[in-house]
């Protein structure tokens, strides 16, 4: 391993080595190569331990647990472990731009009240096919107190936030109790310690995989409720009291969000499954119908699976048009 190296990125893995591969190699392609990449395994059985075998870069570590310590448990882990002055979690399926880090470090670096940079980031499918974007509405800079809102309302993606180490390491590693949305439990305590940059040009690519557990989750609607827990978790701790008057902001956008994925409740629970979860939808925050793009989407969860699949293979096709181009290095 590097000696005091200035960036720690962890990549925590179970049963990844499909696309593992792609995401060290872009940790590791930096041109930001201060780093230690700590590619954290949780006991995978699918061939990722020869997969690691394979490298031999001194700024690389493979650790392999004898059992599955959850997302949470292996970031944890991967804070404890970590020696550098900065920190991002990487997806084990996605991909950073090699210039993420360097463009992140270089706005912190510039600003010492800031904690926290995230940015833009590229959908993609299983197969590496651009289907979309996250660029969010967030400024330049954020108070941490609007981050903390904005996190809600506006989204973010967690392959492609670099914070400062010291708030991280002061908080002593993740909430496992927030289970598959811990990275939701980070990023909101990393807004309140201190202000937060957004970066708008995607440098990351994010894997929207249909066979993973989240599709299934948004699918049956336990997405939904673990969010809008976390939710009410994180508005009631003591630093976020001032900020109670915003609730119901967060809350109306996370039930718009839940009403976006409404397509794949009916791909995975037909017509029936539409019903029970606009009904939990609804009980849980009904402002969420006075949202114009709350009926669209449920529109198009009632149209036939046939068609909502020719719509996404047709959405699928234009991202390959409009993101054609080859990624800058």
């Amino acid at each position: 391993m590097q000696d005091d190296p200035r960036a720690t990125i962890v990549i925590p893995t179970y049963n990844s080595a499909r696309w593992l591969a792609q995401a060290v190699d872009s940790a590791l392609a930096q041109t930001f190569d201060d780093i230690e990449v700590l590619v954290l395994d949780n006991a995978s059985t699918d061939g990722t331990a020869k997969l690691m075998a394979r490298y031999s870069d001194p700024r690389l570590l493979y650790r392999r647990f004898d059992k599955n310590v959850g997302f949470a448990g292996n970031v944890t882990r991967g804070i404890k472990a970590a020696r550098g002055d900065y920190f991002i979690v990487l997806g084990a399926d996605d991909i950073l731009d090699p210039r993420f880090v360097a463009t992140a470090v270089a706005r912190l670096e510039a600003d010492p009240t800031a904690k926290m940079v995230h940015g833009g980031a590229i959908w993609i499918d299983d197969d590496g096919v651009p289907i979309g974007r996250f660029t969010g509405r967030w400024p330049p800079k954020s108070g941490g107190s609007d981050a903390f809102v904005r996190a809600f309302t506006e989204g973010f993606c967690y392959s492609c936030v670099l914070s400062r180490m010291a708030p991280v390491k002061a908080l002593g590693g993740m909430d496992e109790e927030w289970g598959m949305i811990s990275d939701s439990w980070l990023f909101l305590k990393l807004c309140l310690a201190g202000d937060v940059l957004f970066i708008e040009e995607p440098l990351a690519r994010y894997r929207v995989r249909e066979s993973s557990l989240s599709f299934e989750l948004y699918a049956d609607g336990k997405m939904f409720d673990d969010h809008m827990a976390g939710l009410e978790t994180a508005f009631a701790w003591p630093e976020a009291s001032p900020l109670m008057k915003r609730r119901h902001e967060a809350r109306t956008a996370v039930a718009r969000q839940a009403f976006e994925t409404m397509h794949l409740t009916r791909m995975g629970a037909g017509l029936r499954g539409v019903g029970r979860k606009t009904w939990q939808i609804v009980r849980a925050e009904p402002r969420v119908l006075l949202v114009p793009a709350s009926w669209l989407r449920l529109g198009m969860a009632l149209m036939p699976p046939v068609v909502i699949r020719a719509l996404r293979n047709h959405r699928r096709r234009r991202g390959i048009a409009h993101f054609s181009e080859p990624a800058r290095s």
